[in-house]
């Protein structure tokens, strides 16, 4: 048997260290002396001091340690290595984006966005799909009039959902509260949610938001992110007519006020055996 001092001199562990964890339970000693409150350790007790000392080195916390004394080896380094996994991909990713935020500040200084990385909810939504061609204007107005007629409309932002450039169509769509009949050429649906979209906001006219999605696919490019799915144009502030009733936060008739964001929805990186995300 070794007095708490001994013990703490061979193991290299301070004595205040073995005290604290005979508080929280973590490493008992084997034996206190009624009369003197001296705490005595004996050999046998070398593994479980040692396990503690490896957990701590792989970077778990006393309160994980004490859920992991018990359990097999294998499987905690295999946890520990799965958490150590996700820290570095962390780190990483935000390596890339800010070496590429760097990149875009040298070459737009003035008019750098703010991206931003955030997952989206599931939108039920009726919407209507036409060409590039087609006035956007009067999609919205016929979808807007569908809507308020049913008294349907959601007090969300309605969106364009933008095709591939080598394709010549484009979808608009207005939120719905509940499932409304579809009408001619009215299609209602739910937009599947996206665990990670990219978003950034564009202030002022809709010309500017060509030059917005340019420097969000060289960010994209840079940091390795990956499109999955039709980008979004949600319009968080836009003109509209007084007749289709729309929430007044949301309108405005001068072009410097409009606001729209832009969102790509991204593909979500999976490790090895991880399951994958569904929306």
């Amino acid at each position: 048997m070794f007095r708490i001092g001994e013990f703490a001199r061979f193991t290299r562990v301070s004595v205040k260290m073995l005290r604290h964890y005979d508080d929280i339970g973590l490493l008992p000693p084997a034996h206190v002396d009624r009369a003197t409150g001296y705490r005595y350790y004996n050999v046998a007790q070398l593994p479980r001091l040692n396990r503690i000392i490896l957990l701590r080195d792989l970077g778990f916390g006393l309160d994980e340690i004490a859920g992991l004394l018990d359990e097999d080896i294998d499987d905690v380094f295999a946890q520990r290595e799965r958490l150590l996994m996700d820290a570095v991909n962390r780190a990483q990713a935000q390596l890339r984006a800010v070496r590429a935020r760097r990149e875009l500040m040298r070459d737009s200084p003035d008019r750098l966005p703010d991206i931003v990385i955030r997952p989206v909810d599931a939108l039920l939504v009726a919407m209507v799909t036409g060409n590039r061609d087609d006035d956007v204007g009067q999609l919205f107005y016929r979808l807007e009039s569908y809507t308020r007629d049913l008294r349907a409309r959601a007090s969300r932002p309605p969106l364009t959902l933008l095709a591939d450039p080598d394709e010549e169509e484009l979808t608009v769509a207005v939120p719905l509260s509940w499932v409304v009949p579809e009408a001619d050429g009215i299609e209602v649906t739910w937009l599947e949610a996206v665990p990670a979209m990219a978003c950034a906001v564009h202030r002022g006219g809709y010309a500017g938001l060509p030059r917005l999605m340019q420097q969000m696919l060289r960010w994209l490019e840079q940091t390795g992110a990956r499109p999955a799915g039709r980008i979004r144009e949600v319009y968080l502030r836009f003109g509209a007519e007084p007749e289709l009733g729309l929430p007044t936060e949301y309108l405005t008739g001068e072009r410097e006020d409009l606001v729209t964001e832009l969102q790509v929805p991204l593909a979500v990186r999976r490790m090895p055996g991880q399951p994958r995300v569904r929306a």
